[in-house]
């Protein structure tokens, strides 16, 4: 999920921090995020419409620009999945068993450890109505128009044919949250926001749909309001450390640095080596005023990262200076 970082001053900077700590630090945090690649996990639950766990569900993530390209898996008993070693990219997440409908998401995947859950449901084929089953051949075709002209950012004809999809297939709530992410492509804040409530009215704890519109808040500067979402999303995946580095950084975001702290030791508590909360937490503490409590979390995390890490360069001279008290 992105966030944002805008304007000189990295969110939350308390004056009086030295010259070169604050300088290093904002040339930090306004940097674009690099890939690592090979590190990613994202893992979901897949289920029948009354919430059964499905078996043998083959689930591929591809992305035709990595090496691999494609990762696939096979649920298990209890219809869960795993993917590792993904890289910090846009992967199309495939869900396919004989007997219901097909199912694809596009989702953007940190690189550098875990991902919020993605629980999905799967619709069993419609009767056949004179002989042909409905998901087999109009529905599925619909839905495949509509994902190859939004990988062609042809996202106003891509809603049309979910829509459609949709008019076909009215029990597929989940496409939805295509047409959401479609709608937000185009900037249509609104728009994305009315398709992730239609997926929630169906399903209220969906957590993708509750992400989303959490980050469409904070692209309205409304990130308080964006705050309980996220947590909503807490309830639905608790052992995820990814959901409580989002709602760690919406706290930083709205210079709360103890409240942020807070999340960042929760997600490092569910996975010790997750990067991006040990490195911000050293930030959170630089905010805080607390330069020994920094220190210690940015060498924790120098300590945890791999040496080809980007942002071991600059994380190493932010820690120079702090001993220094430059």
């Amino acid at each position: 999920m992105a966030k944002v970082r805008m304007g000189w001053q990295a969110p939350g900077v308390r004056q009086g921090i030295p010259f070169v700590v604050a300088f290093l630090l904002v040339s930090l945090m306004v940097a674009p995020a690099l890939a690592q690649s090979g590190r990613g996990r994202l893992q979901g639950l897949v289920t029948d419409p009354e919430g059964n766990p499905i078996a043998g569900v083959e689930v591929s993530a591809f992305n035709a620009e990595q090496t691999p390209d494609t990762y696939a898996v096979t649920t298990d008993e209890d219809g869960r999945w795993a993917v590792l070693g993904l890289s910090n990219d846009s992967w199309r997440f495939t869900f396919r068993k004989q007997g219901f409908i097909p199912l694809e998401i596009d989702a953007n995947v940190n690189g550098f450890g875990r991902n919020p859950n993605m629980d999905v449901t799967l619709e069993p084929y419609e009767a056949p109505v004179g002989g042909v089953a409905v998901g087999e051949v109009a529905g599925r075709e619909l839905f495949d128009e509509g994902n190859a002209l939004f990988d062609q950012e042809e996202y106003e004809a891509a809603i049309g044919k979910w829509e459609e999809f949709a008019v076909v297939n009215p029990g597929f709530y989940q496409v939805y949250v295509n047409i959401g992410n479609a709608y937000k492509e185009l900037g249509d804040l609104e728009e994305a926001k009315a398709a992730y409530e239609k997926v929630l009215a169906q399903d209220p704890a969906e957590s993708r749909s509750l992400a989303n519109l959490a980050e469409l808040l904070v692209r309205e500067g409304k990130s308080e309001e964006a705050i309980p979402l996220f947590e909503r999303v807490i309830e639905q995946s608790p052992d995820d450390p990814a959901v409580f580095y989002n709602v760690a950084e919406l706290y930083f975001q709205q210079r709360v640095a103890d409240k942020a702290v807070n999340y960042y030791k929760r997600a490092l508590q569910i996975d010790p080596s997750f990067l991006p909360a040990q490195k911000q937490m050293g930030f959170a503490y630089v905010n805080m005023n607390e330069i020994d409590l920094a220190i210690a979390a940015f060498e924790k995390f120098l300590e945890m990262a791999p040496a080809d890490n980007p942002d071991v360069p600059l994380v190493q001279q932010i820690l120079d200076a702090l001993r220094a008290g430059i």
